[in-house]
């Protein structure tokens, strides 16, 4: 596995997005937060397992379209956060609400689908996959632990992860670049 995998895989779930959004506003209210984020690490494994299940089905050719597509979704999200006010945090965070968000959310689809080696076996899939659980867990506590230090401004946190996610969509388009390049 390589360690730009990782990366990417880091940058993409600990940007801002509705699941941190709740996992930030369980930190501030100190409300469950190990609940909170097994509750996340169960959304994304159950969003992994459905999307790498559909990754033998691709066809080859589909896989630089996703990523293409998951750059551009990426860079406006990016864009977005750089100039927003700051994370809403009113909504109350709940298990149920941090489950579904996270099983509904496009970062397992980029993952699996866009960062993901396309030429894999099953062996390697179920690495992803353990994989896809210990990040998101390391990025929710991070989350989780910024918002029991910062209470509840988040103006900083849109800053910085939206500056990495242009940053993260621009190691998407690279491949693209270089053949336009040429």
């Amino acid at each position: 596995m390589e360690t730009l995998v990782l990366l990417e895989a880091f940058v993409l779930f600990v940007a801002p997005g509705p699941t941190n959004a709740l996992l930030l506003a369980g930190g501030i209210k100190r409300h469950r937060t190990l609940m909170l984020l097994t509750a996340q690490a169960c959304g994304y494994g159950i969003a992994g397992g459905f999307w790498f299940s559909l990754h033998p089905l691709m066809p080859p050719g589909a896989i630089e379209p996703l990523k293409l597509i998951a750059a551009l979704w990426l860079a406006v999200l990016g864009v977005r956060l750089l100039m927003s006010a700051r994370i809403d945090t009113s909504g109350e965070a709940d298990g149920i609400s941090v489950f579904a968000t996270s099983a509904l959310n496009p970062k397992a689809f980029v993952y699996c689908l866009a960062i993901v080696p396309a030429d894999i076996g099953p062996r390697a899939q179920a690495i992803y996959w353990i994989v896809l659980l210990v990040i998101t867990a390391a990025t929710g506590s991070v989350w989780v632990l910024l918002g029991s230090r910062l209470g509840d401004d988040g103006r900083l946190a849109d800053r910085v992860a939206g500056a990495a996610l242009v940053a993260f969509a621009m190691l998407l388009l690279r491949p693209f670049i270089a053949s336009i390049a040429t």
